[in-house]
């Protein structure tokens, strides 16, 4: 990363920690003008929006859809008024806005020595596991994939360490947790985007659709005998968030990579179809077309 790079990343960084200190009304304000501009002036991904709604709910008419496109907008706007609100609040203010409805769940696991990956979606604000580290007292990494934006990739990264949060980039997270397999942790994954490569491996049907899915979360559980939750994260109101754990497998217990990439599919549909506002309907999740469903 050059020295022009980092400055970059640095006063952007500063700039948001900044604005993190306005009035949570006045970022809601200012996010509700952007909402507005995108979805009626530039019409930010519209055709993608409603296509994917369209097809995920066909049993709904147009005035709908159109109500559905609404609140995604004014959902997914939230949520970058709740990333900037995040480096502005101290652990007390996180505490009350960020809760943890059954961590007991995950503190078992711990106790046993057993590592756990939490596997998610983008539904609710999953920006907002950044807080989870103030509810536990062991190590919490979170597995990404390095962006090609370094400027991006360095700020997204001092937002996420904002409470304690760790990151281990996807290609290193085996090997890593084997090596640490005396220090048992939390990983957080993230896969429910659509896969890159040309030849992915697994398919289900998942909101009406054929679809591919990323293997890398389950097959790491299975190769460093990890246990699975799903992780939910739900929108209690603007500004505040729920997260609860969901057993999916257990050290031991039989369950293949594929047993439990299905099982996460179906919970994650679960929760849009529950909240079908707040998942990110604007990623062109479908854009590579599956012959069949596994």
């Amino acid at each position: 990363m050059s020295f022009f790079q980092r400055m970059l990343s640095s006063i952007i960084f500063g700039l948001t920690r900044l604005a993190g200190h306005l009035p949570v009304e006045l970022l809601f304000f200012k996010a509700r003008i952007l909402q507005v501009f995108a979805e009626k002036v530039l019409r930010y991904r519209f055709g993608v929006i409603t296509q994917n709604l369209s097809k995920a709910f066909p049993e709904k008419d147009y005035k709908e859809i159109k109500t559905l496109t609404h609140r995604f907008y004014k959902h997914f706007f939230g949520v970058f008024t709740e990333v900037i609100k995040s480096q502005g609040i101290g652990h007390k203010e996180a505490r009350k806005r960020f809760k943890v409805e059954n961590p007991e769940l995950i503190n078992d696991f711990h106790k046993r020595g057993v590592n756990v990956i939490a596997m998610g979606g983008h539904w609710g604000n999953w920006e907002w596991l950044i807080m989870a580290p103030l509810f536990f007292d062991f190590s919490i990494y979170t597995l990404y994939k390095p962006l090609s934006s370094k400027v991006t990739e360095n700020l997204m990264g001092r937002i996420r360490k904002r409470f304690g949060l760790k990151l281990l980039p996807m290609q290193q997270a085996g090997r890593f947790i084997l090596s640490k397999k005396d220090y048992p942790a939390l990983y957080f994954f993230i896969g429910d985007q659509s896969p890159s490569h040309k030849d992915p491996e697994y398919c289900f049907d998942f909101l009406n659709q054929p679809s591919f899915f990323f293997a890398g979360g389950a097959k790491l559980a299975v190769l460093t005998n990890s246990a699975v939750v799903y992780q939910s994260i739900r929108k209690i109101k603007p500004g505040y968030y729920s997260v609860s754990y969901v057993p999916v497998s257990r050290p031991g217990d039989g369950m293949s990579d594929k047993d439990i990439l299905r099982e996460y599919v179906r919970l994650l549909e679960a929760d849009i179809r529950l909240q079908p506002a707040h998942w990110l309907w604007s990623h062109k999740r479908w854009k590579n077309k599956p012959e069949q469903i596994q």
